[in-house]
């Protein structure tokens, strides 16, 4: 994760680190601005049901989420129920997210990098603030090189 930035408005806006690795204070924290910061349980995303129940509880997901992938990319290219300027995903153990149904795991990046490239797009208007939006997978060391691949590959394929 080192030279990551998780506030700019620039890729790469989802990134891999080891769960043991220490970010300084000054890395962690915003230049400025109010901040959503939701942390999510990989072993609980196991499948798609595990991933909309883990968004739906800790993003606050308002109650006309469609419990789908088409939904769960709706809610994050609006975020309206959350005012911030600033929205980090953190992902513990991030190796186990959809590992019972890997052809969905491809599509839960591609929804992902697509929601922070929507914001990222976004013009910077007088009565309207920049938003930045990024993903951070913390994993077991040892699994960090494929899920930074599976990203990669995600990000291709968009």
């Amino acid at each position: 994760m080192s030279g990551l930035s998780w506030w700019t408005d620039s890729p790469p806006w989802l990134g891999v680190s080891p769960s043991a690795s220490l970010v300084s204070a000054v890395d962690a924290l915003p230049p400025s601005g109010s901040i959503f910061a939701a942390r999510m349980q990989g072993r609980e995303m196991l499948d798609s049901d595990g991933v909309f129940t883990q968004f739906y509880e800790n993003l606050r997901l308002p109650d006309y989420f469609g419990w789908n992938w088409n939904a769960l990319h709706d809610c994050l290219s609006d975020l309206g129920w959350i005012p911030a300027t600033r929205y980090l995903l953190i992902v513990d153990d991030a190796e186990h997210v959809l590992s019972n149904d890997p052809s969905e795991r491809l599509e839960f990046f591609r929804i992902l990098l697509r929601s922070a490239k929507y914001w990222a797009a976004k013009p910077d208007l007088p009565d309207r603030k920049k938003v930045t939006f990024h993903a951070v997978f913390l994993c077991a060391s040892e699994a960090c090189s494929d899920v930074d691949a599976e990203i990669t590959q995600a990000e291709r394929s968009l």
